[in-house]
């Protein structure tokens, strides 16, 4: 496999430049909700195959011009999900989130909504797993500043309630230590996973992460979706 090599300035500016041309689609990602979308799945439950994400990527089927930018621009996307996989496991204290900023006032403020939009699309791909963990009272602690930033219903709280809103550079902050925290309460999981040789379908037999002892499956994943 390639090594995980991150992406150049001048790389993420090309990729950044193509998701937002008119060769994707309306829907497509752009460079901030892409990391964020990534993020999610390297540190989620389950590996989720590419050929599932990477439709997600572009918005649409892509009317490529050419095989050459087809394999250029999923070659960027895959090395900067290798990179963020492998940044996250050995070195999580450097995690920065792919943030945009605004100037107010002469401050630099984050805009986190594309970075968390991103984020829960990926949360999506393993909704019935991050539910769980949403009911737990780690989880719903853990997950809510993405959720609030990252959906319309969280938008409409934040709308709804100005004091919440204000707190929005404490809710930035807060993200990255959460996506650590998120990714080691899910490492039993994903260790057990990827020891796992049974076919995708069977990845509900894992160990349910809440102690119970049965299958993930049986347990605290039954057909429920995240609301």
């Amino acid at each position: 496999m390639p090594p995980a090599l991150p992406l150049s300035e001048a790389e993420l500016d090309e990729l950044d430049t193509f998701l937002i041309s008119d060769l994707t689609g309306e829907d497509a990602m752009d460079l901030s909700m892409l990391d964020g979308f990534l993020t999610a799945l390297a540190i989620g439950p389950h590996s989720v195959p590419v050929d599932e994400w990477l439709p997600l990527v572009w918005g649409r089927p892509v009317r490529w011009p050419d095989t050459a930018l087809a394999e250029r621009m999923t070659d960027l996307v895959l090395r900067h999900a290798r990179h963020l996989e492998a940044h996250l496991r050995h070195e999580p204290d450097l995690f920065e989130p792919m943030f945009l900023d605004r100037e107010v006032n002469g401050e630099a403020v984050p805009i986190i909504d594309e970075w968390c939009t991103g984020f829960m699309k990926g949360v999506e791909l393993d909704a019935a797993a991050w539910q769980f963990f949403r009911e737990t009272e780690e989880g719903a602690v853990l997950l809510h500043p993405f959720w609030l930033y990252g959906t319309e219903a969280g938008w409409d709280e934040l709308a709804a309630d100005p004091e919440l809103a204000a707190r929005h550079n404490e809710q930035a902050a807060a993200l990255g230590e959460n996506i650590i925290a998120m990714m080691q309460w899910w490492l039993p999981v994903r260790r057990q996973g990827a020891a796992d040789v049974a076919a995708p379908e069977a990845t509900g037999d894992l160990p349910c992460p809440c102690g119970s002892g049965d299958p993930f499956r049986r347990c605290c994943g039954r057909d429920r979706t995240l609301h």
